[in-house]
């Protein structure tokens, strides 16, 4: 099945709830919300180039004309937006609190550019369009609003000209001029204010549309949580029922058809392994609740969607794992193995991005197994399947794959999944790979030909020799030498003596100091 979205660098997890943005998607088109920050960067470059340009050539063909505020006005319009431009590039702001941040840098840039105007001009020409009218009518094409956000916004930013030539005029700095001649300079700011409302209109009915054209069976898709080379991953709301859910897009293009349509085989192994994910009764093993193809040929898998933080990113913001919770984990994941290995099938991509620990009703650290594989025992990937899960010649995960895996051997039972598992418990236990490699070649021979380095070699931290002693017959080469079944690994594990096991306390504590972070 096709490898999770990654939704950060180094991480993959198709239905966490906790890497969902807080934007809200409101009237606009989802596709526009989730490109906010990319827009308002290019408006930023945009006024990066432009405010220094109009200098130059103001004092190529009037020299002298710039002065101190001319200078200041850019030196300023530079900072703000060089900070705009930051705040947008670094993805940490919610898309709607980045729209306003936009929509005040939109007056911002009017009122700068409306001082420099009436400073050297006085009142414009009649029926002639300054920069500012210019300004406002741009840029809601660039970064699309709510309607009424941009009616406020623009009328705020179309007023700046206005109100400086009434304040300079007052002033004495330039003539009064006649309620004629103020309203005919005036009058294209109005045009402008009204064509982007217009535009923002339009955009609210396309927004519509692609909300009744966004829905797979009887899930409607409200808010995407990622994307990737596969597809993308949306969290998605049951038409008649109170239920969320995650939704995985596979596009037709990606299954390997001609012309972009799907491959009819493909579609039918997806099918047969999407009746097997969801005969599987196991709690620990992620639920799926529908499976379809849409009308456009696009693949959707429905899974309930978790709060919840996947093993990798686990590992990458908070280090290693203490050794009770570590075994913690893995038995539960055995759990969901044991029962996908008693019906023939197969993960073949077991790695912690693909395992999650939850909040699960009143659970904690409660596991679930994501995305699985289901090949039948013995059976070697079909020569048309599509390598879904790594570009190569075979399927799964380099940093995590067993040895018979990489050497495409036809006999793979549930033994391999017991390596990535092995794999997996190290990663937890030392924040490392166990082989590192600067490429996806050397990996590979490495998994078929190496043994792996001593846990306790890593010094992250104090490993009982038992526990140890578990993961590295995980890791053997042959599957006859590593525990036989995830049943048995998960007994070997309960039967370990901890000297600091994962309480109750300890795991309350560690979820409740997550959710402050989270929510500061």
């Amino acid at each position: 099945m096709p490898e999770p979205i990654s939704l950060h660098p180094a991480t993959s997890n198709a239905v966490h709830l906790a890497s969902v943005r807080s934007a809200s998607p409101g009237s606009l088109p989802i596709d526009l919300l989730d490109d906010v920050s990319r827009r308002l960067a290019f408006v930023t470059l945009i006024i990066l180039v432009v405010s220094p340009a109009n200098l130059i050539i103001a004092e190529l063909t009037d020299p002298g004309v710039n002065g101190a505020m001319e200078y200041t006005n850019a030196v300023i319009t530079w900072s703000v937006s060089l900070l705009v431009l930051y705040l947008a590039r670094t993805n940490r702001i919610p898309p709607m609190r980045l729209l306003d941040i936009g929509l005040g840098y939109e007056v911002f840039v009017a009122l700068v550019a409306s001082q420099t105007i009436v400073a050297q001009m006085g009142l414009r020409p009649s029926l002639t369009w300054s920069g500012v009218a210019v300004w406002v009518l741009i840029y809601p094409v660039i970064v699309p609003n709510t309607p009424l956000r941009t009616a406020i916004a623009s009328i705020a930013a179309a007023a700046t000209e206005p109100l400086t030539v009434l304040l300079y005029a007052r002033a004495g700095s330039i003539p009064t001029p006649t309620m004629a001649e103020f309203t005919r300079a005036m009058f294209p700011n109005l045009i402008a204010v009204v064509l982007a409302v217009a535009i923002s209109k339009t955009m609210y009915g396309l927004g519509q549309k692609l909300k009744k054209a966004r829905s797979m069976g009887s899930y409607k898709l409200d808010e995407r949580l990622g994307e990737g080379g596969m597809g993308e991953v949306w969290k998605a709301s049951h038409r008649m029922l109170a239920r969320t859910a995650a939704v995985k897009l596979i596009h037709p293009e990606v299954l390997g058809g001609p012309d972009g349509a799907a491959n009819p085989t493909l579609l039918k192994r997806f099918e047969r392994e999407a009746q097997a994910t969801a005969a599987l009764r196991s709690p620990h093993t992620v639920e799926l609740y529908d499976f379809g193809v849409a009308n456009d040929g696009t693949l959707y898998y429905v899974m309930e969607l978790l709060d919840g933080i996947d093993l990798a990113t686990l590992v990458q913001q908070y280090g290693p794992q203490p050794p009770g919770r570590v075994a913690k984990l893995i038995r539960q994941a055995c759990h969901s193995l044991y029962e996908a290995h008693l019906n023939g099938l197969v993960h073949r991509d077991i790695k912690p991005a693909n395992i999650m620990t939850c909040r699960y009703g009143t659970d904690l650290d409660f596991v679930k197994v994501l995305d699985f594989g289901l090949v039948k025992r013995g059976q070697a990937p079909a020569a048309d399947a599509a390598q879904l899960t790594q570009v190569g010649t075979v399927s799964g995960t380099p940093a995590f794959m067993p040895p018979e895996q990489a050497m495409a051997d036809a006999e793979i039972d549930g033994r391999a999944d017991i390596y990535g598992l092995g794999c997996v418990a190290y990663w937890l236990l030392t924040g490392k790979l166990v082989f590192p490699r600067s490429s996806v070649m050397a990996m590979v021979i490495a998994h078929a030909t190496e043994e792996p380095p001593s846990l306790s070699g890593h010094k992250a931290q104090e490993i009982p020799q038992k526990l140890e002693d578990i993961v590295l017959a995980c890791l053997a080469k042959d599957p006859d030498h590593r525990p036989q079944t995830a049943k048995a690994l998960s007994k070997m594990l309960e039967w370990i003596e901890l000297d600091m096991p994962w309480t109750d306390e300890a795991e309350e504590q560690w979820w409740a100091e997550r959710e402050a972070t989270k929510e500061q």
